[in-house]
């Protein structure tokens, strides 16, 4: 990465990384399997929310996934009122935060983020507007273009409700 001195590692520390790595995707792969399965099935539950938050923690950049949450909320939004679609709402703004958290650069995590500002009922611009800037701020090659057109899509829409 960006201004880290590579260490060298003796072979038997990368023989334990690629085991531990080798353990990890078979546990990743298992998830995958298992959330592709509950969308095949059409279950869309908490359940299925807890495990694609799982796996878009460990890779945001798996679209598929993201497009099950869109389907889990949409399917929520049919049957939870307004106060409960607005907690189901920021609850997946504050997991959207968490992925970027992990991954600045993952334009799934930007995309579903604007997806929920859109249909959420109440969304706070403002608050849309200070994490944008904050992004910006720390570093403006991380998606430049992705935030710029979040930031003008908030600040557009501030200006029609202004």
């Amino acid at each position: 990465m960006h201004g880290r001195v590579k260490l060298k590692t003796s072979a038997e520390q990368q023989e334990a990384k690629d085991i531990e790595r080798a353990k990890k995707l078979v546990l990743y792969k298992a998830g995958q399997g298992k959330a592709f399965d509950k969308r095949k099935k059409g279950e869309f539950d908490e359940d299925a929310l807890e495990l694609t938050a799982k796996l878009l923690l460990a890779n945001p950049e798996v679209y598929t996934l993201w497009n099950f949450r869109k389907e889990i909320i949409l399917d929520f939004k049919k049957e939870k009122n307004a106060i409960e679609l607005q907690t189901v709402m920021l609850n997946e703004l504050a997991f959207t935060e968490n992925c970027l958290r992990t991954n600045p650069k993952s334009y799934g995590s930007w995309h579903h983020r604007v997806w929920v500002l859109e249909i959420m009922p109440n969304p706070d611009w403002q608050r849309e507007l200070r994490l944008c800037t904050k992004y910006l701020e720390l570093d403006e090659r991380n998606c430049k273009n992705l935030l710029l057109q979040t930031f003008n899509l908030l600040a557009n829409i501030l200006f029609v409700l202004l």
